[in-house]
């Protein structure tokens, strides 16, 4: 029997397709597993992303279930061999919840991140100081080990933004989270400069939604553009924990998304608001 391991978004995306596969083919698990030397509860837990799959198991399914077309044959081996291989993030499972692990592996595979922040101003472009003031406020009982984890996590989750590959970050914030103090003035006037030089970066977009917009939202989110052969997907933070979600969903929050954008501030209004805030401080 194949190891036990939590599902990921990639492993659900896996054993969601081979479940859909099996389904057309008309086979039952138990059938599955009896062609494949396999027993059906095996085959069910690969399904469900709970065990590994091999290259050798999802050809021999692949043959099994009859197909053929080369592309979709390629896809699958892709999200086969992303969900196997480990990543920095993973080096993070049991610190932070599962979705987290979720989001920093959707930000290494974006082209494009659209973030709408109404809680505090975006993870990728906060500043230590910042991140760990939040971090404290929100985590009262959280031991310095993990504080310094979360803060770790949270700075290696940035290098997306300096890389070499292109990807087009896009961001709302909420106007009252200009001053809302997280730390004390220096931190608060460090961060500000910050997302002020973020503005220069090439791909970057920061803007400001005003106070008093009625935003229709009832918290933050983000919608990820990934590479093939992978679907849109939108992320959503919450104080009951967050969730990823696909497919429809994710459409009416990209309506949302682009809804809010024509009611922020542009470019340079957006900058000249956030330079008054510092300059406050």
């Amino acid at each position: 029997m194949g190891r036990y391991r939590k599902p990921t978004i990639r492993t659900l995306w896996l054993g969601e397709a081979m479940r859909e596969i099996r389904d057309v083919a008309g086979l039952t698990a138990k059938e599955a597993g009896i062609h494949l030397g396999r027993d059906g509860s095996t085959i069910t837990r690969m399904e469900a992303g709970e065990v590994p799959v091999s290259e050798d198991m999802l050809h021999a399914y692949l043959e099994m279930c009859g197909v053929t077309e080369p592309h979709r044959r390629t896809d699958l081996m892709t999200i086969r061999k992303d969900a196997a291989q480990a990543g920095w993030w993973d080096g993070y499972t049991g610190d932070v919840v599962s979705t987290l692990i979720d989001r920093a592996w959707m930000e290494s595979r974006a082209t494009a991140i659209k973030v709408f922040e109404m809680a505090c101003l975006p993870g990728l472009l906060q500043v230590p100081d910042y991140a760990e003031a939040l971090m404290r406020a929100r985590q009262p009982g959280a031991s310095e080990e993990e504080i310094t984890r979360w803060i770790e996590l949270r700075m290696t989750r940035q290098h997306v933004l300096s890389t070499h590959r292109p990807l087009k970050f896009t961001c709302i914030i909420a106007e009252h989270l200009l001053r809302e103090r997280a730390g004390n003035d220096e931190t608060m006037k460090a961060q500000l400069n910050h997302l002020l030089g973020a503005m220069r970066r090439p791909g970057t977009d920061v803007r400001i939604l005003p106070v008093g917009t009625c935003t229709g939202q009832e918290g933050s989110f983000e919608v990820f553009t990934l590479v093939d052969p992978y679907p849109e997907v939108a992320y959503l933070a919450s104080s009951a924990g967050d969730i990823c979600v696909e497919a429809e969903p994710v459409e009416q929050l990209a309506q949302a998304y682009d809804r809010l954008l024509d009611a922020s501030l542009d470019p340079k209004a957006s900058k000249k608001l956030i330079t008054a805030e510092r300059d406050k401080l």
